[in-house]
């Protein structure tokens, strides 16, 4: 992260973030500075953020088990959901993001250095 601008300042919300995405990248940009390449990371980190959503609630919705014509099998959700979460890992690591407070499924690890 750099000082090429202050926290919260200057810096315009993606379009199309649903509310997940759009925590993830308040939380960041009210706490620190980004240089505007780190931003397309983070906008990407959003994005993720708001697809693992949706994939949890695909699965929420149709069940963990789907029939087929092999029999039940696991919900295709749910593993792109998880390599959906190792993405967002890997892009909040290069951002030195901490995990949000209060997203139940995030790690309680805290990636990169706190202070900034």
């Amino acid at each position: 992260m750099t000082d090429s601008n202050g926290p919260g300042k200057g810096v315009k919300t993606p379009r199309n973030l649903n509310a997940a995405g759009r925590r993830l990248w308040d939380a960041a940009t009210d706490e620190f500075s980004w240089a505007d390449h780190e931003l397309a990371i983070l906008e990407e980190s959003c994005r993720t953020r708001d697809r693992i959503v949706q994939l949890d609630k695909a699965v929420e919705d149709e069940g963990l088990m789907l029939p087929s014509s092999q029999g039940s099998r696991v919900h295709p959700a749910v593993s792109e959901g998880r390599q959906q979460r190792l993405a967002l890992a890997r892009l909040l690591v290069m951002l030195g993001i901490p995990a949000l407070e209060d997203d139940p499924s995030a790690s309680r690890r805290v990636y990169g250095k706190q202070s900034r």
